[in-house]
């Protein structure tokens, strides 16, 4: 393995508030090395997009921060990591089960209940910047507060074994991050929206606490979604709208 890729060192803790403080910390000191996962087998404060929280069972599900140096991966932008990240877990998961899409801007969905969630921090030292991915996937969890969500072990009707995923969302991160080096930043764009859920179809959302209707296009190289609305396409940033039509938090 080359000195990019990530999985060489894996810290596995028992008990830990957030993997992706922890790796912050550890990270910004100068104790771990880029490409480094920390993996928690039980998650007390877990994080998700925009403040929420990840509920996450002890000893049910994967649980996993990696440091990631961008600069030393040749990763250009912010939002070819977040491609790469989301696109090698949606291809884990479609490896189990069927009907398995991307709901913008990182979360996977198996028939439309959330299955996985991901979450990108990053922090400056100096000049150089680093990142903290963040994965949540629901492995052995059999029920949740939300009624929008669903785990591997549901899906497949079986339990699995989470260090064996954890090695194989390692390779499938290796290979995308290879993909992106050989073939570019829009070759992965394009397989992230490639799985869009709901693209091409009309759907309710929320802006500004108005509704309205859009048909989902694609993304762009900002991570923006565009929606067309009346005809004419418009971009969102992550945060300003939500979906109403079979509405997923």
């Amino acid at each position: 393995m080359s000195n990019i890729t990530i999985g060489q060192k894996i810290v596995h803790l028992e008990s830990v508030d957030s993997t992706n403080n922890y790796a912050a910390n550890v990270f910004k000191e100068g104790r771990i090395d880029h490409g480094t996962v920390i993996l928690a087998d039980i998650q007390t404060n877990g994080r998700g997009q925009r403040g929420n929280t990840w509920q996450s069972d002890a000893f049910e599900n994967l649980t996993i921060s990696i440091a990631i140096d961008p600069k030393l991966c040749k990763i250009n932008n912010l939002i070819s990591l977040n491609h790469i990240t989301t696109i090698a877990l949606y291809q884990l998961i479609k490896k189990y089960c069927q009907h398995v899409k991307i709901k913008w801007p990182n979360d996977i969905l198996v028939n439309e209940n959330k299955i996985a969630g991901i979450l990108i921090e990053s922090q400056f030292s100096g000049n150089r910047m680093h990142s903290i991915i963040g994965v949540g996937l629901n492995v052995n969890q059999s029920t949740f507060e939300n009624n929008k969500s669903t785990s591997l072990s549901i899906e497949m009707n079986k339990n699995l074994n989470i260090k064996s995923l954890l090695f194989e969302y390692i390779s499938f991160f290796n290979e995308c991050l290879d993909e992106y080096l050989k073939h570019g930043e829009k070759h992965v764009h394009n397989l992230f929206d490639e799985q869009l859920w709901l693209k091409g179809t009309e759907t309710k959302f929320i802006f500004n606490d108005k509704v309205f209707n859009g048909v989902i296009k694609n993304t762009d190289t900002n991570g923006q979604i565009n929606i067309e609305v009346d005809g004419a396409q418009r971009l969102f940033k992550n945060g300003e709208i939500k979906y109403v039509q079979r509405l997923i938090d």
